[in-house]
């Protein structure tokens, strides 16, 4: 039996959708949470120099995105065609260029570029996703999800999104955008990922 194990800093991040991944395919695994210091004392012997990462078997894997597909493919969350494992890639790239833009507004320090770069989030970034997901799900979604008839990556990764964003509430810009709430309250009712909600650590990013 395969053991896992995802390393991180206390709180969601870049490892939560490894996480999810984990979580939705009903997988257990050790969830590590290292403090700066306690990274800086085994950075030198991680692959990629950087977290999150995901241990296999006692191989250590690193890329957030690579984990994740990789839980994904192997545990039946990537599709059922290579068509839709395209769709699903397609989706979540499609939410890491606008989670880049968040990040944008999230660490700008400048309060006036910060509130321009939110405008424009608001205005450009956010109605695109929306319209993007919007799209997808009526050509190639079916019980609400976005690829297919059943969750997906794509549909834990847009969840997470929307989950870490609301957690800023000094951004709150999915307020006006009902339908990527909705979508993220589907996924939240998942009786795996509502029981993950129920007992994860408080996050503390």
């Amino acid at each position: 039996m395969a053991t896992y194990k995802v390393s991180y800093f206390p709180g969601k991040g870049n490892a939560e959708i490894i996480r999810l991944a984990l979580i939705a395919s009903g997988q257990t695994f050790e969830d590590e949470r290292l403090t700066r210091e306690e990274w800086i004392k085994v950075k030198s012997n991680s692959p990629t120099k950087q977290m999150p990462l995901l241990t296999v078997n006692g191989t250590v894997y690193g890329q957030s995105g690579a984990c994740a597909r990789y839980i994904a493919r192997k545990f039946g969350l990537f599709g059922r065609t290579p068509e839709e494992e395209l769709l699903i890639d397609e989706v979540y790239e499609c939410i890491v260029d606008f989670q880049k833009e968040i990040a944008k507004v999230i660490y700008e320090k400048d309060d006036t570029k910060k509130a321009e770069l939110k405008e424009t989030v608001m205005t450009q970034h956010l109605p695109r996703l929306n319209e993007y997901i919007t799209l997808r799900t009526k050509q190639f979604g079916e019980n609400g999800y976005i690829i297919g008839p059943t969750m997906t990556l794509a549909d834990l990764q847009l969840y997470n999104t929307v989950d870490q964003v609301g957690d800023r509430v000094d951004l709150g810009v999915f307020s006006a955008f009902p339908d990527l709430q909705k979508h993220a309250d589907l996924v939240r009712s998942d009786h795996k990922v509502a029981e993950w909600i129920k007992k994860m650590p408080a996050p503390q990013n």
